[in-house]
């Protein structure tokens, strides 16, 4: 019955013809109705991801790829491990939930001042000899939700690092400030100038212009840029010691990455700090208007952190859950959540390009960061193993999708980050586990159009032959045609699940700001009506970074940590 009312098929889908199949997956790709262009979305992306990103794919040939040779694992960080036990009750000076870019800056601050800390992390241990640049595993052991998170209405893809180190560990090591018009926004929600902190996160980390090489793909950027006269930044990394592997997403094998793993959460610990991994903050107590500690869930059961104070900081989807299932802020928390809506427009060269060898981001093009009063988008390049590759490509048939994935190896993806002004909202279901509502709104929309067109003008000027997105259907053209090109982008606009769309940066769902009517917590991070409760991670920013927000996310973790007291 559901064929006969979907497709006028009687036939059940096992049983069609080959082409019989790909009309009615076409029928459900191309549907006015959302349900299905979301149904067929899911399946898509989960077939291809899975499909060419097993380890030894069959379609690593036609895609042309080899994975890196294994580098000899670094020493393993020197981080003191405590795994809870059920039923177990654990006394600190301060309990840190989450160990990513805010929860490992604010460890090491509290123990630096003699305080008693545990760490809370969700996520198992993954040593440097277990990072095996395997695709599928590599998702499963450091992303949130196994790397397949979206939004409610799966238009957007959520990649959300959750790992001891949080999106510190499989970050592009991109280490940007943030631009001054934001940083005047900022001020106007109480925080100052971030400069004292941002030196001192920059020194920790080695942030600087040392290792930043341009693999294939970002030299096509800057040649872009440079022959359209676009402005543009080289893009300082926190590494020491990098090299060409392209697997900066699945970890760092050879600890060469800054990542807090091997930097705050080393010095937190060095200090008679703790790291419980496999332990999840459920709820928090108070009493009294006190933070009074946290409930843990563990394998097992539930294990106890007493502390007076406790700093949230699991990221931005994670932690409004926490203060919602805690009844903490409810009127505010999850609100105000930001993303950097995000998608793709590829190029096709006449030579070898290989984007998944070499630093994945070396180039930002910064020419349209303020279109509207601060808001507009960056281009940058993105990691690309052939699993995600294969899921982002649009898929129309399988000869067309064979075709393409023929081309991977002269591929360079160009990847539009768009400033958000509207934002969306982080909800708990009635398990209490996090929903993710988001909507771009007219803004959003006008400049990813906007965004798309400039960033296959820089794949023309660069010399791309062919240009593409990834819409469905399929929207290819000869570097020739651009321009009929581009007024077909403009026509489709940006249509949930009609354009493929990720994000890799979420922000602001428990803001700092002035006023307890309009933000979880103050300017100093500290959550109103809760005393000794504080907000360290992205989730505290007042608006969106509209860059990679990870160095802003530790300076101001390093600046709300100065005023725990």
């Amino acid at each position: 019955m559901f064929n006969v009312a979907t497709t006028g098929h009687t036939t059940r889908f096992s049983a069609l013809a080959p082409d019989q199949r790909e009309a009615y997956l076409r029928h459900w790709a191309g549907s006015p109705i959302p349900l299905k262009r979301r149904g067929f979305q899911v399946m898509k992306r989960l077939t291809l991801l899975y499909g060419c990103g097993v380890d030894g794919s069959p379609y690593w040939d036609v895609i042309g790829y080899q994975r890196p040779t294994l580098d000899p694992p670094a020493e393993p960080a020197g981080l003191r491990l405590r795994h809870l036990r059920p039923d177990e009750v654990v006394e600190a000076d301060a309990c840190v939930v989450g160990s990513g870019a805010g929860g490992g800056v604010v460890a090491a601050a509290l123990a630096r001042a003699g305080k008693k800390v545990l760490v809370l992390e969700r996520a198992a241990l993954v040593h440097e000899d277990q990072m095996d640049w395997h695709e599928l595993a590599g998702y499963a052991a450091f992303y949130l939700d196994r790397g397949i998170a979206s939004t409610q209405d799966r238009a957007i893809a959520i990649l959300a690092g959750s790992a001891v180190g949080g999106g510190t560990l499989v970050n592009w090591t991109t280490s940007l400030r943030l631009p001054p018009v934001i940083r005047q926004e900022w001020r106007q929600a109480g925080v100052e100038d971030l400069d004292d902190h941002y030196d001192a996160v920059e020194q920790r980390l080695d942030i600087d212009l040392d290792e930043t090489e341009l693999n294939g793909p970002n030299s096509r950027l800057r040649q872009g840029a440079e022959r359209l006269g676009y402005s543009y930044l080289l893009t300082p990394r926190n590494v020491h010691g990098c090299g060409d592997c392209g697997a900066c997403g699945f970890g760092c094998r050879r600890g060469a990455k800054q990542s807090t793993m091997r930097t705050y959460l080393v010095d937190a610990c060095s200090e008679g700090a703790e790291v419980a991994d496999g332990a999840e903050a459920w709820r928090i107590e108070t009493s009294g208007g006190r933070v009074k500690g946290v409930v843990v869930r563990v394998a097992g059961g539930e294990a106890r952190v007493r502390a007076p104070i406790v700093a949230v900081a699991g990221g931005s989807i994670l932690s409004p859950a926490l203060l919602l299932r805690s009844g903490i802020a409810p009127e505010q928390a999850g609100r105000h959540l930001h993303f950097h809506p995000t998608t793709a427009v590829v190029g096709i060269y006449p030579d070898q390009v290989n984007g998944w060898r070499g630093p994945p981001q070396g180039v930002v093009i910064n020419e349209f960061f303020e279109l509207d009063a601060g808001y507009g988008f960056i281009i940058e390049c993105p990691a690309v193993p052939p699993g995600i590759l294969a899921a982002s490509l649009p898929w129309w048939s399988a000869q067309q999708f064979q075709e393409l994935l023929g081309e991977a190896g002269r591929m360079a993806a160009f990847i539009t980050l768009v400033r958000d002004r509207d934002g969306g909202r982080v909800r708990v279901d009635r398990s209490g586990h996090a929903q993710v509502d988001y909507e771009l709104g007219d803004l959003e929309r006008r400049h990813m159009v906007r965004a798309i067109t400039e960033a296959a003008r820089l794949h023309q000027a660069a010399g791309a032959e062919r240009l593409g997105t990834v819409h469905t259907p399929p929207l290819w053209t000869d570097a020739a045609g651009a321009e009929s090109f581009l007024a077909e982008v403009a026509r489709r606009g940006v249509e949930e699940n009609r354009l493929g769309l990720f994000t890799a940066h979420q922000m602001g769902s428990c803001r700092i700001g002035t006023s307890a009517r309009n933000a979880v917590a103050d300017p100093d991070g500290k959550i109103w009506g809760v005393a000794g409760l504080y907000v360290t991670d992205a989730s505290a920013f007042p608006t969106a970074s509209g860059v990679n927000p990870m160095l802003t996310t530790m300076a101001l973790a390093r600046r709300t940590a100065s005023r725990i007291s």
